[in-house]
């Protein structure tokens, strides 16, 4: 190639890469070839185009371009090239696809199109990475690579909370083509942790610190659940949460809240908490964490929820009076 000359690549509506070859002056198209080949990422978060058979020998056949990944409007893949292609830094090329799957450390994107032939074709593009929840409680996907990190994709839609306690991310994709839009859905396979007055964790992988940590209001305990009020979005939408689940109490271990999840799995936050006895008989209880700190959690239980379990209660605060009792959590204060 000539000094004078600039290599531009694009990606075309079928997800080929186009390769273009411009004059420094002019600007003006000399040549431009949309390439048949398949995409690659690597597990360094490497764009890899292996192409067949260009009919220009002086196009590589194995394409790699390194950057930063983000997400688009519509939810498409895009890679702003860095500053190991000179000439090219900034450049964006954008992946069309779909979102198929997310692990823990890793992001499944579907690409789609044709090849030169019109036949169809799909690839499973994997991202790795690591979840996190941003200031507004959007939730993100940290891409990284040996040397740090390559990039965030947000995610701005709106995400719930399912029947199985599992966050899920809602967003619309709109296809051009087409022009009609279609309503997707990720489902993250996590659990949830509650540490802090106003945080509550969706853990997916604690050793990488893959987890999404959410900036909340007070909760509201419920018959069968814990309710919180919630702002997600740079221009907040006011939300409620509700992790469903059973209140039950140890007098060894403390208060628990059993959450059930997929396939009839439960999952147990335990709490420290003082309890004394409220002037309707029932067992008032304030919650706390492992260190014993004030969680802002009132949770109030009958005799008859108890069981057995609230006469041990009632007894303890009769005998102290009107006098706060506590109950550890399988920690000493």
């Amino acid at each position: 190639m000539r000094k004078s000359e600039k290599i531009k690549y694009e990606i075309d509506p079928n997800n080929k890469l186009v390769y273009t070859r411009t004059g420094k002056k002019s600007n003006v198209p000399k040549y431009r070839e949309v390439i048949d080949g398949r995409i690659e990422i690597d597990k360094k978060n490497t764009f890899i185009y292996h192409a067949k058979k260009p009919q220009d020998s002086s196009i590589p056949q194995h394409i790699r371009l390194s950057g930063n990944w983000s997400l688009d409007e519509n939810h498409d893949l895009v890679l702003t090239l860095d500053e190991k292609h000179a000439r090219n830094a900034g450049d964006e090329l954008t992946v069309k696809g779909v979102i198929k799957d997310a692990k823990a450390n890793k992001l499944a994107f579907s690409a789609a199109g044709m090849n030169m032939s019109g036949q169809p074709r799909e690839y499973i593009l994997n991202l790795e990475g690591s979840w996190q929840a941003d200031k507004y409680n959007r939730l993100t996907f940290n891409v990284k690579s040996k040397k740090g990190e390559t990039g965030t994709l947000t995610f701005k839609g709106g995400w719930i909370i399912n029947k199985d306690n599992q966050v899920v991310y809602i967003y619309e994709k709109a296809h051009l083509k087409t022009k009609t839009k279609e309503t997707r859905t990720v489902t993250f396979k996590g659990h949830w942790d509650i540490t802090q007055k106003h945080r509550v964790l969706y853990i997916l992988n604690k050793k990488i610190n893959s987890q999404f940590d959410f900036e909340v209001g007070l909760g509201k305990p419920l018959a069968r659940g814990l309710e919180y009020k919630i702002g997600i979005g740079a221009v907040p939408s006011k939300e409620r949460i509700t992790l469903f689940g059973q209140w039950k109490v140890n007098e060894k271990l403390g208060i628990l809240f059993e959450m059930p999840y997929e396939r009839g799995e439960l999952k147990r936050v335990v709490f420290g908490a003082s309890c004394k006895l409220g002037k309707s008989g029932n067992l008032e209880f304030k919650l706390k964490n492992e260190r014993g700190k004030d969680l802002g959690i009132d949770v109030k239980l009958s005799k008859k929820i108890l069981k057995d379990q609230g006469d041990i209660f009632l007894r303890g605060s009769a005998s102290k009076g009107e006098k706060q009792i506590s109950i550890g959590a399988g920690w000493k204060w």
